[in-house]
């Protein structure tokens, strides 16, 4: 496998899209469009840290049934190395991996295209483009070869909001390196397209992926505030501070990692893929289903000692009580 030595041209020269990898960590923000059946969002919280010396991941849940996983990798392709793309995503239980790789990179614009391993840019592609610290990323697709010319499936409009977040992770497994994770050069040997509906088929499976940690939240909420059915829960893991003091940050919303909505009854849940790091851990109950967390719902009074950290693939426990509610 190929080293480090030689420089960045060098690394750039020997794995295709090497550039890639070195812009994509930290945490990102922004809108979605989606012309999927999940829709649009009006903003989409990623958390892109290295998992290994050649693979970055992000991993985000919008509820116990939605969630959206990609990793960026090197693998080697047509007899050279290059950036593939894996992309998880499960929506109201049915859920697909998809495998692109990397076709053309311009490093000196910030400009990159993946597209499917066998179909090519005829079946799916994505682009991203970087401007300083702004990201586009765009996916096209033929809708399952039902239109042609390709039709827009999803863009992201994202802003870099930090990248300290992930650089314990870049000092600890010395990333990026120019090294093979996946060999797939016969991976979809047979196949017309790089896409899984059968998970047990999956040439790189997510029980297969580099070890990430897992944080269980205990909630609770107290007897003194009425609950009802139609209530919703609420967890946040942020990499600040939404507080100084007492006093409420809103701009420090851009540091969230996780998030995900829960049914009221929700005793305890667990993160799964959590990067190492510190964290801060918010909890609300949604009394009027508006997804806001706004004046009279409910919330966690508990802003100054919510902190936790948590270590390479480490797996640690936490307590939440729900008990005041927002002035």
């Amino acid at each position: 496998m190929p080293g480090g030595a030689g420089g960045p041209a060098a690394e750039e020269n020997t794995v295709l899209g090497f550039g890639f990898l070195k812009r994509i960590p930290g945490l990102w923000h922004g809108p979605v469009f989606s012309s999927t059946p999940a829709g649009s969002f009006p903003m989409w919280y990623v958390d892109f840290r290295p998992v290994s010396p050649s693979q970055v991941s992000q991993y985000t849940l919008l509820d116990p049934d939605t969630q959206n996983n990609i990793s960026f990798f090197i693998v080697k392709h047509d007899n050279r190395l290059k950036v593939a793309m894996r992309t998880y995503g499960v929506f109201r239980h049915k859920g697909c991996v998809t495998y692109e790789v990397i076709v053309k990179a311009d490093e000196a614009k910030g400009s990159y295209r993946f597209a499917d391993f066998q179909s090519g840019d005829e079946r799916a592609y994505t682009e991203f483009s970087f401007n300083n610290n702004e990201l586009l990323m765009e996916v096209y697709t033929n809708k399952f070869n039902k239109v042609k010319p390709l039709q827009l499936h999803s863009r992201w409009k994202a802003i870099l909001s930090d990248r300290s977040s992930a650089q314990a992770a870049i000092t600890h497994f010395h990333y990026p390196q120019p090294l093979m994770v996946k060999d797939f050069s016969k991976a979809f040997t047979g196949m017309h397209e790089s896409i899984y509906f059968d998970l047990d088929k999956d040439p790189y499976n997510s029980a297969a992926q580099p070890a990430v940690g897992t944080v269980t939240v205990n909630i609770s909420i107290d007897k003194k505030l009425k609950v009802e059915k139609s209530h919703e829960l609420f967890l946040m893991l942020t990499t600040r501070s939404l507080f100084e003091g007492y006093t409420y940050k809103k701009e420090n919303l851009k540091y969230i990692s996780k998030c995900i909505f829960l049914p009221i009854g929700t005793k305890s849940f667990t993160f799964n893929n959590i990067h190492p790091g510190t964290y801060y851990l918010y909890s609300y109950d949604d009394i009027n289903g508006d997804k806001r967390h706004l004046s009279g719902d409910y919330y966690s009074s508990n802003i100054t000692d919510n902190a936790f950290t948590l270590d390479f693939n480490g797996n640690i426990t936490v307590n939440t009580v729900i008990d005041a509610v927002i002035p």
